[in-house]
């Protein structure tokens, strides 16, 4: 009787394997069929920024550190990741980053690259989109301590802060007439947020350029942009002292506890920073040029 059990449950074990090993092999055929068909979808600028780190030496640290080679390819791959979706892009980027595991110094040579590129406040490139896919590898990858991971964790955070078409984050403003208002709180189809220096000879130029540009002017005039320029610095006195360098239609608004600063809620790195909101505050620029905003705008309008 023992025996025979036993010749049972060693027949239905063999079954189960192998049925296991059937579905298994029916599994990973199907999982290879889904790999080629998501292939075949790829476009070739897909395929391109895919692939396009393949033959370049990653080793050769001559021409990693050359910026007329190791740079340059790498500010090139920047503009082509503008040509595919964010997702192609995050995964062409830790692609090129599990690459660089041919040696350290090409792994902190690329990272402190992409920091200048992307998420430097002077440079013409910057973009936190394409800089949280290198946070996000950083965070996550084995290659960092704990330790150094803690350096970028911020960053991460600050970086997925007020994404496009997200509601931007709420704060309370003075105005110049005395009065406390909400972000929320401002009409206008739609916002453009402008945080600024006093002291900052880029932000009175960009602050002329505004009140100088007819098309933008109009806009401002007939209330379909509202202007709404804060000090977050907390100087209240220089912030009093600046009210004739906006235009009288703007709102110049005060950041009383400097809680913009203090809380992080936007990424001052440079200044001016401008942000162009929708009449429900969602963020339809970030951080952008005001060359970029001044087309967007016109083309809305």
């Amino acid at each position: 009787m023992k025996c025979t059990t036993f010749k049972i449950w060693f027949f239905l074990g063999a079954i189960t394997l192998l049925s296991a090993s059937c579905n298994q092999h029916s599994k990973s055929e199907k999982q290879n069929a889904d790999n080629d068909i998501k292939k075949e979808h790829y476009t070739a600028a897909d395929s391109a920024v895919l692939t396009y780190w393949d033959k370049f030496d990653m080793a050769d640290t001559v021409k990693i550190k050359d910026p007329n080679m190791g740079e340059q390819k790498l500010a090139d791959f920047i503009a082509a990741l503008n040509t595919v979706s964010d997702t192609v892009a995050d995964h062409a980027i830790a692609n090129m980053l599990d690459g660089t595991k041919a040696g350290k110094v090409g792994f902190d040579h690329f990272i402190k690259l992409y920091e200048h590129y992307l998420y430097d406040g002077n440079s013409p490139m910057r973009n936190d989109v394409r800089y949280e896919s290198v946070l996000r590898y950083l965070i996550q990858t084995d290659r960092l301590s704990d330790l150094e991971k803690e350096a970028y964790r911020p960053i991460y955070k600050l970086v997925q802060r007020n994404k496009l078409g997200k509601k931007a984050e709420e704060f309370d403003f003075e105005r110049s007439d005395g009065q406390v208002q909400k972000l929320s709180d401002v009409k206008g189809k739609y916002t453009l947020l402008l945080f600024y220096d006093t002291e900052c000879a880029h932000c009175k130029e960009t602050l002329d350029l505004l009140k100088d540009t007819p098309q933008l002017v109009q806009l401002f005039e007939q209330k379909q942009v509202q202007v709404l320029a804060i000090e977050p610095w907390g100087d209240r006195p220089k912030w009093k002292g600046y009210q004739s360098h906006l235009a009288d239609n703007w709102i110049n608004g005060f950041d009383r506890e400097s809680t913009i600063q203090h809380e992080r809620l936007y990424d001052l790195k440079a200044s001016p920073t401008l942000y162009l909101l929708d009449d429900n505050k969602n963020v339809l620029l970030k951080d952008t040029q005001l060359q970029e905003l001044i087309q967007y705008l016109i083309r809305l309008t």
